[in-house]
């Protein structure tokens, strides 16, 4: 009977925390090249495009169980080491969150973005977003949280 008492208030507790496991995780970036028809003399610097994938086990809290999330950043304008808003004039936030029932997508980002180095195949920045967002229907709302130092790997044309 013990047991059964430690085995129902660790699913509680868990449910009430909406404990999660975040599985493997990809940051990738890109330089997004002028429209066509402006000329490189006018045209303002590439935007620079941060992907972070991740997948998340839930064990309770939502429609589904699993959900693979996507956060991009296209930065604009910016120093290394300048502290960016999210979202910003200088950094447009998107995020969706795709499982097997409905996915969601980010309506409302709160943060800020350092990028720290930027080299030919790689972008050093720490991320520091919450994001909220909807199912397409309203039915479920969901918390997601971006926190820490990130390394930006230049994407492949195969991605």
């Amino acid at each position: 009977m013990k047991v059964s008492t430690v085995v129902v208030s660790l699913v509680a507790f868990a449910s009430a925390c909406g404990y999660g496991h975040i599985g493997a995780t990809s940051a990738t970036f890109n330089s997004v090249a002028p429209a066509l028809g402006s000329e490189a003399t006018s045209a303002p610097a590439r935007p620079l495009v941060l992907r972070i994938r991740r997948h998340l086990d839930t064990v309770i809290g939502g429609p589904d169980f699993e959900e693979d999330q996507l956060l991009v950043l296209t930065v604009r304008d910016f120093q290394l080491n300048q502290r960016l808003a999210i979202p910003s004039e200088n950094v447009t936030p998107e995020f969706t969150a795709t499982r097997f029932g409905p996915s969601s997508t980010g309506d409302s980002f709160l943060g800020y973005l350092i990028v720290r180095t930027v080299t030919t195949n790689q972008v050093a920045a720490y991320v520091h977003v919450d994001v909220t967002a909807h199912t397409e229907s309203g039915s479920y709302t969901q918390q997601a949280k971006f926190r820490g130092e990130y390394k930006f790997f230049r994407e492949t044309d195969n991605d």
